[in-house]
């Protein structure tokens, strides 16, 4: 093996001295890619950009999904132009090949969402100095696989889940793996044959292995990582030697797994001041504990408070000895009383909150008793709790107040992980852009019970490049935004009250957060989600707001069991937003209750949409949605579809609208299937619309129950629409097709066509309507057989109808009175006199021995017959 390790660091030094050698000097330049009409590049694929591209070259990707798999054979940049991977999606065109595949020195691959590959969503195989960062990787076999002396290349501040294994490294040297999140994977960063690694804060969480070690992996140096929650073992080492291996964070059921062939690995280095990952003053070696809450070394000392064990640990009962384990600091309680320098309240540690903060260590509590304090509060100790000694009693009165001691900075400003801040009443005035609450690049804070108001003219609450916060239980009202995350996730704001001008709750560029409970209203916009995706809001109830919700650029997101009401432009809203989840909410008394712009691919399932001028409105090009069981009751329009094709409704029920229950305009290609549409002026309006399809819907109790204008080329199919004023009406449209429907009882015409050529209508039901089945007036060149007509009046032709005709070539094939021949039409009256009814079949062939004669533009000359009249 000793041989294979001289061989490899021989081809590395080879490769390296070839990139050095050929390494160009040619001025770069800048190719963007966009598969988005609306966003113009010069190339619609990634491969396509690489392909021209020249060494040096930067390939700028618009936000999109992209599928595709993408070689990549010199050295160039591919970075996404929002710098943000949820908005800009890569995925396997074959799931059997690598998303992309790495055949130079010198690549940079940031900010994509990378994903769908049964091999690895990015290989590189044997070459140097590549830089991946910033990027998602989910749902491959593989994140990023080095491979056969990768070397030297860096992988920095990646997300990586659900893959079998988040990052391997397979005879590769040199490289450094650091600030990436690896979750829910097999194995997290897997090393087999690889040396002279380096993997530094890095954190690996709930995968079946955290770290696997194997082969000839010696001399790694792994220092300041988080691993845990691992379900099989944190760290796992097989005949591996003279790894650096200290301050990590180990908190897995099983540590460490060791293999009996092992070698020998430093569990620590010499004493050394400076902070260590358990917030102690010293570096040493590893911070070891279990979920359960063990600490190890069990029932060890710290006696002179250096924040290392005076005992070493055996750990695992292993051969591995780490000499310095590190201690968990105890967190401590420290109080806060302003009214102490006036001797009114109880004694406590500081008079002000800054001061106990600046004299905190992580994990402590600051417990604030009722006063006014005037300050701008800057928090930078990580997993600190800051808290109401009234809340922390149940009381919410409000009496423990932060005031802004000067406008042009935030009441608080949070800059560290773990914070909490709970049942305070923050006010200011500040002034934009600062904050009550302002959370910048943090993560895993929780904002509870709070009370913030008249904080300043933009934002009551500002919570920027953060990640895996809580906001709960806050009641704000100023201008501006009342809870704000920029490039957050995993987030958590629930029962927040807020109100006022501007924007309640604004997501801009942040992703997984969940906004479950909370109360809006009063603001130019309810909640806004920009930029951000797989966001989860839920049971919010938004009132009175201009813009109730609102999507832009947006995309996975889930809006679930909301109310929204009172909403003078719109009560939920998408622009340019795709592949969302609308479901189960209500929304009233809005100007429209759901609107989508430019926003395709969405689901909208079991909504109510009540009391407002457009129920659900679809324009733009919203194209391919889906709108299942949804409810428009008492609207102007129910449901609205204007500019926009692909769309899938089924389901729906649209009643009392007192224009039109389902309208379609200027549109092609939608299908609507088992729809339900009555009491509305017009149930369904087709108007100037082509080569949709309608089936199985069902309209009653209206003026017009179908009204078809400049249309062509739609199809109608086995409608009932029955029980209208008219039933189907189509003016000025040509070319569409009316079969298998029911046209009955209604009050005056079953089908009208004016001004209508070249229509089909075959195999409908036409009964019992009260003026004629059949009215056509102008309307030449229809093609009307196979029909069932009994009415008093069966056909009415005016003005000119010339080339219709009343029947089709005579074919074997059942037809509308399970005869053997399609042909003509059957022609009834309720009374038994009808045409059909009364003329004689003598061959028993099923059509009427003579013709039937409306006039000379209208004459059925194989009708149906009554197989009662055979003589």
């Amino acid at each position: 093996m000793m041989y294979v390790k001289g061989i490899s660091n021989i081809i590395f030094l080879v490769i390296l001295s070839l990139y050095l050698m050929t390494a160009g000097s040619a001025a770069a330049n800048v190719l963007s890619v966009s598969n988005d009409t609306g966003r113009p590049a010069e190339f619609t694929t990634i491969q396509a950009a690489v392909a021209a591209a020249n060494p040096g070259d930067e390939i700028v990707v618009k936000p999109g999904i992209y599928e595709e798999n993408i070689v990549i054979n010199k050295n160039i940049s591919i970075v996404s132009e929002s710098g943000n991977f949820s908005d800009t999606l890569v995925q396997a065109a074959d799931v059997s090949q690598d998303v992309f595949l790495i055949w130079a020195n010198g690549v940079r691959i940031k900010g994509l969402g990378i994903s769908g590959s049964n091999s690895a969503g990015i290989h590189v195989f044997g070459f140097i100095d590549c830089c991946i960062e910033s990027n998602k990787l989910f749902n491959n076999n593989c994140g990023i696989d080095l491979y056969m002396m990768s070397s030297g290349n860096k992988l920095d501040n990646n997300e990586i889940s659900n893959c079998l294994t988040g990052i391997s490294l397979g005879g590769s040297l040199y490289n450094n793996l650091s600030n990436n999140l690896i979750s829910n994977c097999s194995k997290g960063i897997s090393f087999f044959d690889s040396s002279n690694n380096f993997l530094e804060n890095n954190t690996i969480s709930q995968n079946t292995e955290g770290v696997f070690l194997t082969g000839e992996s010696n001399s790694n140096t792994i220092i300041g990582n988080t691993v845990i929650l691992s379900e099989k073992s944190g760290l796992h080492i097989y005949e591996t030697s003279n790894n650096l291996i200290y301050n990590n964070c180990f908190n897995n059921t099983v540590n460490v797994d060791s293999e009996i062939i092992s070698g020998k690995n430093i569990w620590n280095m010499t004493k050394t001041e400076g902070t260590n990952i358990a917030g102690g003053p010293y570096l040493g070696g590893n911070l070891w504990a279990r979920p359960d809450g063990t600490i190890y070394p069990e029932k060890a000392r710290d006696i002179d408070l250096d924040g290392i064990f005076d005992s070493q640990y055996n750990i695992e009962g292993t051969q591995f000895i780490d000499y310095l384990p590190l201690k968990g600091f105890e967190p401590a309680v420290i109080t806060v009383n302003t009214t102490v320098n006036n001797s009114t309240g109880p004694v406590a540690d500081f008079t002000s909150i800054q001061a106990a903060i600046d004299n905190a260590l992580p994990g402590d509590t600051i417990l604030i008793f009722p006063g006014v304090y005037e300050e701008n509060i800057n928090v930078y100790v990580t997993n600190l709790t800051l808290i109401s000694q009234s809340s922390s009693s149940g009381d919410t009165s409000g009496d423990t107040i932060i005031k802004a001691a000067s406008s042009m900075d935030d009441v608080f400003y949070v800059t560290a992980d773990g914070v909490t801040i709970r049942g305070l009443n923050i006010i200011g005035p500040v002034d934009y852009p600062n904050s009550g609450i302002h959370l910048n690049g943090v993560k895993y804070c929780n904002i509870e019970s709070n009370q913030l108001s008249n904080n300043y003219t933009d934002s009551t609450l500002n919570i920027s490049s953060g990640n895996s916060s809580s906001i709960l239980g806050n009641s704000g009202s100023a201008e501006g935004s009342g809870i704000r995350l920029d490039s957050s996730s995993n987030n958590f704001l629930d029962s927040n009250t807020v109100s006022g001008d501007g924007i309640s709750v604004l997501l801009r560029n942040s992703s997984e957060n969940t906004l479950l409970n909370n109360s809006v209203s009063g603001s130019n916009y309810g909640i806004w989600v920009d930029s951000s995706s797989n966001n989860t809001l839920e049971g919010n109830i938004l009132s009175n707001n201009k813009i109730g919700a609102y999507l832009k650029v947006s995309s996975g997101n889930v809006l679930n069991n909301s109310k929204v009401s009172g909403s003078t432009n719109s009560g939920i809203n998408l622009w340019d937003s795709v592949g969302n989840t609308l479901s189960n909410s209500t929304a009233s008394k809005n100007s429209v209750s759901i609107v989508l712009r430019n926003s395709s691919s969405n689901l909208l399932s079991n909504n109510t949409v009540s009391d407002s001028n457009y129920g659900l409105w679809l324009y733009s090009s919203s194209n391919d949605n889906e709108l299942d069981d949804n409810r428009a009751l008492n609207n102007q329009i129910g449901i609205h579809v204007k500019t926009s094709s692909g769309n899938v409704l089924t389901g729906n029920t649209a009643l009392n609208s007192t224009d039109s229950g389902i309208s379609v305009w200027d549109s092609a290609e939608n299908t609507l299937i088992n729809n339900e549409a009555s009491n509305n002026y017009v149930s369904i309006y087709l108007q100037n619309s082509s080569e949709n399809a309608f089936s199985n819907n069902a309209v009653s109790g209206s003026n017009y129950g179908m009204w078809i204008a400049f249309c062509s080329n739609n199809s109608l199919s086995d409608n009932n629409v029955s029980n209208n004023i008219f039933g189907f009406y189509l003016k000025n449209s040509n070319d569409n097709r009316l079969s298998g429907n029911q046209a009955n009882s209604n009050s005056r015409h079953g089908i009208y066509l004016g001004s209508s050529m070249n229509n089909i209508l075959d195999s409908n039901m036409v009964t019992s309507n009260s003026e004629y089945g059949l009215f056509l007036l102008d309307s030449g060149n229809s093609s009307i057989y196979n029909n069932y007509f009994n009415n008093v009046n069966n056909i009415y032709l005016q003005g000119s109808n010339a080339g219709t005709s009343l029947n089709t070539t005579l074919t074997p094939e059942k037809n509308i009175v399970d005869g053997t021949y399609l042909c003509g039409n059957f022609w009834a009256t309720p009374n038994g006199n009808g045409f059909s009814q009364t003329h004689e079949d003598k061959n028993g062939d099923g059509i009427c021995d003579a013709a039937y004669t409306v006039n000379t533009e209208g004459i059925d000359y194989l009708p149906l017959a009554d197989s009662r009249i055979t003589i």
